[in-house]
This record gives structure tokens, sequence and C-alpha cells, in this order.
């Protein structure tokens, strides 16, 4: 989905942003010995310059030692485009990926397609021998998703998927503390994301519904924090959008209210509003004014046993009450943050070998979770949004015996 706050990224404003010379050691599990060489150029072909796709292009071309050898486009306006935002390379032009990939034979790949697209585009790039980005989810169906799990797993290769969550410093380590239980176990999550415009009568066949397409950023986090183990179950309502769509027979949901369990019985509540009257800003929460509240925003709140922790402000509140609030990390600046240190990571990744933080697996429980929250809401036999349960078994997916 685009958003405004990401702009043209030049290299100094993405070193300064986001440390990207020393990116790759905020990330020990992500450094090696070196496959291609420390001084080697990384040669990446990009497939997609739509509207997300231009903006994570700005960002790749910014990242040392990143050269975007060639670009795939079908529309000559985009393929247009994408050659100017990475005019200091001069890449070649493609409107076949596949011819691209057979020409070129560069280190790695991005590719930024339509959602329901991902596996038709995924799975032909890790068949030809390439690690390769996409951005969230994995893909609108479990089928699609077990695709690329599965073409992934037989190949050997990567996908690194767009949950730049997990690329947030102050967010790494609020979780690497949670997991070592510094302050007990997790025994609930809560968490939402509102937005002022309604959402009209979109296609969910296009991108699989707003809680799948969007809410799997917090589905992500959330997952992570669990140590990406799926929820066992979940209830959920959608609410319907106002009017409908000629020849769209299944609408996405105005609107949701879902509720996880986790294993050891660790509840996750969940909402996702559209309309939502209130404050429009960059503020991420709630404002420091007394009389003011900000409703229009993203909240992610992990309660352990003696500490609660805001994901999004990188803030923990002991169960102590005579210590006061202590800050983990920085605030987080938007939800495109983390977008620049992801791609720092993805070169970092394909110059070591070594495997993203946000992967086919990791990105693989987080869809599929979403995908669980969607069936929960909407019956899609008698195109109704009627509340149930699901299971997590009942998404029968092919990739669990082996994740």
């Amino acid at each position: 989905m685009d958003h405004p706050a990401m702009k043209n990224v030049s290299r100094r404003k993405f070193l300064k942003a986001s440390a990207a010379g020393a990116s790759a050691l905020a990330f020990p599990s992500i450094v090696g010995s070196g496959v291609l060489g420390q001084d080697s150029a990384v040669r990446i072909a990009v497939v997609g310059c739509g509207g997300r796709g231009s903006q994570d292009l700005n960002s790749l071309v910014a990242v040392p030692g990143a050269k975007v050898i060639a670009v795939c486009e079908l529309r000559d306006d985009r393929l247009e485009k994408a050659k100017k935002i990475a005019y200091t390379t001069n890449p070649n032009g493609y409107k076949d990926f596949r011819k691209m990939l057979e020409t070129e034979k560069p280190d790695g790949v991005t590719a930024v397609v339509e959602v329901q697209n991902h596996a038709k585009v995924i799975c032909p790039i890790l068949e030809m021998g390439y690690n390769c980005f996409s951005e969230k989810p994995l893909d609108t169906t479990v089928d699609k998703v077990d695709q690329i799990v599965e073409t992934a797993r037989k190949t050997k290769k990567w996908v690194q998927v767009g949950f730049q969550r997990r690329y947030i410093e102050g967010h790494r380590a609020i979780v690497n503390e949670i997991h070592a239980e510094k302050y007990g176990k997790v025994y609930a999550l809560q968490a939402h994301w509102h937005f002022f415009d309604p959402q009209g009568p979109a296609d969910a066949d296009w991108d699989g519904g707003r809680l799948i397409e969007q809410a799997c950023h917090h589905m992500d986090a959330m997952a992570w924090v669990m140590k990406n183990q799926p929820p066992l179950r979940c209830v959920s309502i959608g609410k319907a959008p106002n009017g409908t769509r000629p020849g769209v027979a299944h609408l996405s949901e105005a609107g949701s209210a879902t509720a996880f369990e986790f294993p050891g019985n660790v509840l996750f509540s969940y909402t996702h509003l559209m309309g939502v009257p209130g404050t429009i800003g960059e503020d991420e929460g709630p404002s420091t004014k007394p009389d003011e509240q900000n409703f229009i925003n993203e909240k992610l709140w992990i309660f352990c046993e003696q500490a609660a922790y805001d994901l999004t402000r990188s803030m923990r509140y002991l169960r102590d009450r005579s210590k006061k609030k202590e800050r983990v990390g920085a605030a987080s600046r938007g939800y495109v943050e983390g977008t620049n240190e992801e791609f720092a990571s993805f070169v970092d990744c394909i110059r070591t070998g070594k495997m993203p933080y946000s992967n086919h697996e990791t990105a693989r429980v987080s869809t599929l979770m979403s995908m669980m929250g969607r069936m929960a809401m909407y019956d899609r036999e008698s195109k109704s949004f009627t509340p149930r349960v699901i299971e997590w078994k009942d998404l029968k997916s092919r990739t669990d015996s082996t994740a």
C-alpha cells in the first residue's frame, strides 16, 4: 500500500536515516564470511515499478554496494520511471522478467508486483536459481503461499518478505528482551490499526482483503513476538463495506475485530478499522497534550508477567510502580520505518549468503495467520460476513509438516 512518507531517498539521507554503513553489523544473524566479497557490487535485477515498487526502488538504489543492472515492467511509463530512479547505474529495460534473468544473470532479484501475482512471479525466479525480495504478504490464498514455500524449500533459495518492522532497531531490542523472558513469559497481546479514510467496495480476490494485504504487518509483528509459532484458533467479526462493485464477487472488509489464541493460553486481540474520526497526522499514537487524542494510529502492545511493552514507541512499563517507564529504543517514525534497513539487509544477505530476518518461513506464518482471520469473518461460499471460529488446521496448508 502506498504511503506519502516514502520519498526519494538520496544515498546521504539513507545513511543518516538507517545507518546503512553499519546496518549489517546491527544484524549479527545475517553477517557471514562473504560469498561475493565485501568490496564486490551486488548486482540486482528489479521486477515491478508501480506505486510501492518505485518506493522500494528508491530505497534500494541508495544502499551502498547495490547496483541495479536491469528493470522489468510491462508498462512503458513505469519502465522509464524505473530507469530514471536507477539512473546512476544505467539499467537495461525489459518487459519479460525471464528473459531479463537469462540475459543479465544478476546476484539477486526484487519482485514488487500485485499481491495476487506473487507466486506467479516469485516461483519462477526461485526456480531459475535466484534469491528474491517481495513485498508482503506472501500471496492471497493458502495454495499460492504453499507454492512459494515449497519452491523455496526445494530450490534452497530464500524469499525476503517486506515486513519492515523486523528491521527497526527499537523493535528488535524489545523482541529480543521478550524472547529472553527478562520480565517473564508473554501472557497477552493487543493491537490495532485505525485509518481516517473509509474502505470502499474493494476486490478481496485482488489483495485478499484488508486483514491480509495490510494488517498482515501487525500479524507478523505478533507472530515474531511469539517466536513464529502459529496461533491455535481465532474468531473474527468483519464489517461489510458500503456499496458494491460490478463484477466483484468477494469484497474486502471495511473493518474487523479479531481474537487469536496462541499456545500457552496467550490471547491476542486486534482491531483494524477504516473511516475512524480523529486527528490526521504523522503521530503514531496519543498526543502529548492532555486534552488531545489521536485516534488515527497503530498500536502494538505486549504484556509479560512483570512488564508491558509498547512496541511502536519502544517503551517498557514495569509492574513495579516505584519505577518509571523506560525507553528501550527510539520511537517508530511511522509504518514505513525499517524499509531502508530491510534493503540494506537484502543486499548484505545476498553478499553473505545468510537468511534474512523476514523470510518465506516467517512470512508463511503471518500470512496464513491473516488468512485465518479473514476466513473467520467471511464465508466465501455464501459471500457473507459471518463470524465463526477457525482452527489453524482448517487452513489445510501443505507446508506445515516441515515448517
